[in-house]
């Protein structure tokens, strides 16, 4: 349906020295070692991690794992790779680094991935005051959006946080996912850019059907306000490794 495009790293305007937040739901992991991989075939360096809470990756998703809390502060990495740091926690989960730790990273490898958000693996959210949570010196905030979500039920199996999701889109128990309810939760004040730092790219994630593209390039449209205008719009499909053209830029 579309050609294979761009990096996501080039498609997101990621640089080496970058410390990537991303925010939202519907694949943040998967967008995370998607990122990961691309910047190891770069030659770069690179450590993924967490603000919150994520399930610890298997093996063959890094290439060294610490979960010292320490992270490679004493045994800085010489090659390429991808680097994950953390703390254990329980059901097979991981934090990260306390924020200290995490920025001296910052100095040690070519690139800073984290995880800034969490959804309990459901495809919305809405968001409690503090969060997400975004560190101070992150340059690129990526918010994470679910088009598949688009005609699908809401009920609490899929949002987390129903509460504050119905104080940000308006939507109720029952009523049906549209466009609209996608673009209050980028848009609104209390919603998935309520903590961002840095640049702001939107990620419309799961394009993988004519009618997700079509919906994804609806939900642009309503995003392309002039008051906006320095907030990066992609689609794509990280299952099918391809990304789409900016919507607008």
């Amino acid at each position: 349906m579309v050609a294979e495009n761009p990096l996501f790293l080039e498609a997101f305007g990621l640089l080496r020295g970058g410390v990537v937040s991303i925010v939202g739901a519907g694949g943040k992991t998967s967008l995370l070692f998607h990122l990961g991989r691309e910047a190891k075939k770069q030659g770069l360096k690179t450590l993924l991690s967490t603000t919150t809470k994520m399930y610890s990756p298997t093996s063959d998703l890094y290439d060294v794992i610490d979960l010292t809390g320490d992270g490679f502060i004493k045994n800085p990495p010489e090659n390429p790779g991808i680097y994950v740091a953390g703390k254990p926690f329980a059901h097979e989960k991981m934090t990260g680094l306390d924020e200290d730790i995490l920025a001296r990273h910052c100095g040690i490898f070519d690139m800073v991935l984290l995880e800034a958000d969490g959804a309990a693996r459901k495809p919305l959210k809405g968001w409690l005051d503090f969060e997400p949570v975004v560190p101070t010196f992150t340059t690129d905030t990526i918010g994470v959006v679910d088009i598949q979500t688009v005609g699908r039920v809401i009920d609490e199996n899929l949002v987390h946080r129903f509460d504050c999701f119905e104080t940000i889109t308006g939507a109720r128990l029952g009523d049906t996912v549209t466009i609209n309810h996608l673009e209050k939760i980028i848009s609104h004040s209390k919603g998935l850019f309520a903590k961002s730092v840095g640049n702001t790219i939107v990620y419309i994630n799961k394009v993988e059907s004519e009618q997700d593209l079509f919906h994804a390039r609806s939900l642009g449209a309503l995003l392309a306000d002039p008051l906006s205008a320095d907030r990066k719009v992609v689609a794509g499909s990280v299952q099918r490794s391809w990304i789409e053209q900016i919507i607008h830029q």
